[in-house]
């Protein structure tokens, strides 16, 4: 029976911590350890805190990475006429392999996820409830021409079968100066879908350092809400 979402935000914790980041860094494509955090709000929200630390014999073009990320927040739905709140945890490790160059960079990683739900009453049919493990699938790239940014972010998890696709265009206004442009997103699982679309702002307030803003709306199953993500990351 699918979930009628009210002000839901459901656990995904790769997709939705990369969406509200600036994971997409050039800094975060190079053989330097990084780290990043941040947060998502809309009528839901939750916190993130993660890194992505090249492998011994990394290449500053190619090499191996692991990405540990951490997050945790709180969500709320309603099925067969009943509200169920929910605050949940959950921790990934994910080896990657990148390829960077002055055309951009890809990243192909997978990677268990652990998660630990907590519903305000027994919800049988959901099936992200307690505790459990998962397999993940991800892949995230960018392109550069000029001024101009293209980036693209996609992640599935094998055992609940979510899904989590993010595509970005931003141009620099000026050298050194911000970066403007657009998101667009897709989510989902078998019980729910949404998508969101959003205007995006990022600057380098110092050298290795890249702040993100997006602000737009999201919709599905009925339900419209604005959202407000922050993120920030820094390499080393």
């Amino acid at each position: 029976m699918p979930i009628a979402l009210r002000h839901s935000r459901p656990a995904l914790l790769l997709a939705a911590t990369l969406v509200a980041c600036g994971l997409f860094s050039p800094a975060m494509a190079q053989d330097r350890p990084a780290i990043f955090g941040g947060g998502f709000v809309a009528n839901d929200q939750f916190g993130y805190l993660g890194a992505l630390v090249p492998l011994p014999g990394a290449h500053p073009d190619q090499g191996w990475a692991v990405r540990p990320i951490a997050s945790a927040g709180s969500y709320d739905y309603r099925r067969g006429g009943s509200d169920f709140d929910a605050d949940f945890v959950n921790l990934e490790l994910s080896l990657v392999h990148r390829r960077s160059g002055e055309w951009g960079y890809l990243n192909l990683g997978v990677g268990a996820r652990y998660s630990d739900t907590d519903l305000s009453r027994d919800d049988p049919q959901n099936p992200r409830q307690g505790q459990q493990w998962d397999a993940l699938l991800s892949v995230d790239g960018a392109r550069y021409a000029g001024a101009w940014r293209t980036v693209g972010f996609a992640s599935y998890g094998v055992d609940i079968e979510d899904y989590y696709v993010r595509g970005e265009v931003t141009r620099q206004m000026r050298p050194g100066g911000p970066r403007l442009g657009a998101e667009a997103i897709l989510e989902g699982d078998p019980t729910y879908d949404r998508q969101a679309l959003g205007a995006v702002i990022a600057f380098e307030p110092t050298a290795g350092t890249e702040v993100r803003v997006s602000v737009g709306g999201r919709v599905g199953d009925g339900d419209t809400e604005p959202y407000l993500a922050i993120g920030l990351s820094r390499s080393f």
